[in-house]
């Protein structure tokens, strides 16, 4: 299912972990820019948290956080409930059809769910056409579809709704919303050779997808060891491996014809392949995939190789919305660095506030008189108040 680039629009998370309240507006290559412990990785996990709940139910997902006092914000008052709130856009009929969806999830009051769906909302906005035109959408509240039946108070209506086609496409563009927080560690284990079109979470299966681009997408191979080249001296490729049933990956390099298993290949080699590999799985190629988050896609990349990812990441942004967490100056040390794409994510009073870079910094870098990443050494990136 092709998508509207950006697919998503715009996001509103209010008491979310660390989030009392954000709103964000997306572009194709967005990058959530701030130091370490200042949220950025929960807003990544607000959207996350959607894929989740739809992909199972919203008490899969919670649990899966640590339960719901590790999901409410906690400062500077505990809250009993989160919201999140999407704009996007989905092709429905061929055409860019603009969606709201969202929901509201809070503690049960008595005792007997382990959570509830205080409300749930989607309207799809159609425009004129032999398809019809005007809104169709459900609203629910309290485990009551308005103008229909019951639900089970802690369950989410959209996947029963996905039975109709117009809501079937928001249902699968939501869950096909892909995160990668890369883990050398899992990604040098074997793992089953199952051909799926993508790696998951911590980067398992990358071995599979490499196998699976050589075959079915050579072109796009080839550009992942083109970058990996770029990004890694004496690099001249990562390949998979396989054992029996099972699959890993290997690196090829300029030294000897013998290539490196996966226990030889350094962290910083590894996460640079898996990091390419997220931005051109099959699962992005086939159209399938319409996000890609990638936390922190510079960890043990040498400085000089910043240029390169970042070219990559540009390269995947026309396929595919991506969207990355960075506290990485070095990969901001561009003129061509749209200020438009960085929001600034800092911490004030334990709560996590988002916003686009302030005017100031953005007239100093559209002027070329310094970078973002000069502006984030000195200290002076500061988010404009609100969207």
């Amino acid at each position: 299912m092709g998508q509207a680039l950006p697919f998503l629009r715009r996001a509103k998370v209010t008491d979310y972990k660390s989030i009392a309240s954000c709103e964000v507006v997306f572009t194709p290559l967005l990058v959530l820019l701030g130091p370490n412990g200042t949220g950025k990785s929960n807003f990544v996990d607000a959207l996350r948290f959607v894929a989740d709940a739809l992909e199972s139910t919203p008490a899969d997902a919670v649990a899966k956080r640590g339960g719901l006092d590790e999901v409410f914000r906690r400062v500077p008052e505990p809250v009993d409930r989160f919201t999140v709130y999407l704009e996007l856009v989905i092709e429905a009929a061929g055409q860019p059809t603009p969606v709201e969806y969202g929901f509201t999830i809070g503690r049960d009051s008595t005792g007997r769910r382990p959570l509830v769906v205080l409300e749930e909302h989607c309207v799809i906005h159609r425009g004129q056409g032999e398809s019809g035109s005007g809104e169709i959408r459900f609203d629910v509240m309290a485990g009551r579809v308005i103008g229909g039946g019951g639900i089970e108070q802690d369950r989410l209506y959209l996947p029963l709704a996905a039975t109709q086609e117009d809501f079937s496409d928001v249902y699968y563009a939501l869950r096909d919303m892909l995160f990668h927080h890369l883990d050398v560690d899992e990604m040098r284990q074997f793992h089953s050779d199952q051909r799926t079109g993508r790696i998951d979470y911590s980067g398992e299966r990358i071995g599979s997808v490499l196998g699976e681009l050589t075959f079915r997408y050579p072109v796009f191979k080839a550009r992942i060891d083109d970058y990996l080249k770029a990004i890694v001296p004496d690099a001249l490729g990562m390949d998979e491996r396989l054992i029996d049933k099972y699959s890993t990956v290997e690196l090829r390099t300029r030294d000897g014809e013998r290539p490196f298993g996966p226990e030889a290949i350094s962290v910083g080699t590894l996460h640079a392949a898996g990091v390419l590999a997220a931005l051109f799985q099959p699962a992005v190629l086939d159209g399938r995939a319409t996000l890609v988050a990638i936390e922190e896609p510079e960890t043990a990349l040498h400085p000089a190789a910043a240029g390169a990812l970042f070219d990559a990441l540009t390269e995947a942004s026309e396929r595919v919305q991506v969207v990355i967490t960075t506290q990485s100056a070095d990969l901001l040390d561009r003129d061509d660095f749209d200020p438009a794409s960085v929001r600034v994510v800092t911490m004030n009073g334990g709560v996590t506030v988002i916003g686009k870079v302030d005017e100031v910094s953005r007239r100093l870098v559209e002027d070329k008189r310094t970078t973002l990443g000069e502006l984030m050494r000195g200290g002076q990136l500061q988010p404009e108040a609100g969207e």
